[in-house]
């Protein structure tokens, strides 16, 4: 299958995606694909869309986030990762997407072992304000939330509620037999 145009704001694996996903045995043009998608669409409104759509996903966005502070490698990011269930083949995707898109940068480091370190880039340390900026909401808006939830399910339950990793466990209680 051949495509007509390559799209400057889409990836060849978006491309590929859009290819598997939209026709099977023809040809089409990716370019008018994406301009149907965006009619009518303000300048800024698309580059909101565009950034949702290539950062969107949670752990890109966790992963961004852990980069900030100093390189990681893997096994550093994946020992983060774990309280939110990140697991080794996700992280690996995530790391191999985001290195594609230019956010995050690969750096072997060692060859007797054998070690890579994963750092952002200058367009990864530009998304510092908006990654400190969803701490920052994630704060103020998710925990009392999700506090205020725990104690209306235990008044109304009569559960034990615990905190493990930042989400909510309910446990019942033992009833004597």
């Amino acid at each position: 299958m051949s495509l007509y145009c390559l799209y400057s704001g889409v990836t060849r694996l978006e491309l590929v995606t859009l290819s598997k996903r939209r026709v099977v045995g023809r040809e089409f043009d990716v370019e008018s694909f994406l301009h149907r998608r965006t009619v009518g669409c303000e300048a800024d409104v698309c580059a909101v869309i565009k950034a949702v759509k290539r950062l969107g996903s949670e752990w890109r966005i966790l992963i961004a986030y852990y980069l900030l502070d100093k390189p990681l490698r893997f096994n550093d990011l994946l020992r983060k990762g774990k309280p939110d269930d990140l697991n080794a083949r996700t992280l690996s995707r995530t790391l191999k997407y985001l290195e594609r898109m230019g956010i995050v940068q690969r750096e072997v480091v060692g060859t007797q072992p054998f070690s890579v370190v994963y750092r952002l880039t200058e367009k990864g340390r530009d998304m510092e304000e908006i990654l400190e900026a969803y701490r920052r909401w994630g704060e103020k808006w998710t925990a009392p939330a999700v506090q205020a939830i725990k104690t209306v399910s235990a008044r109304n339950t009569n559960l034990d509620i615990h905190q493990s990793s930042g989400a909510g466990r309910v446990s019942t209680p033992k009833i004597p037999r």
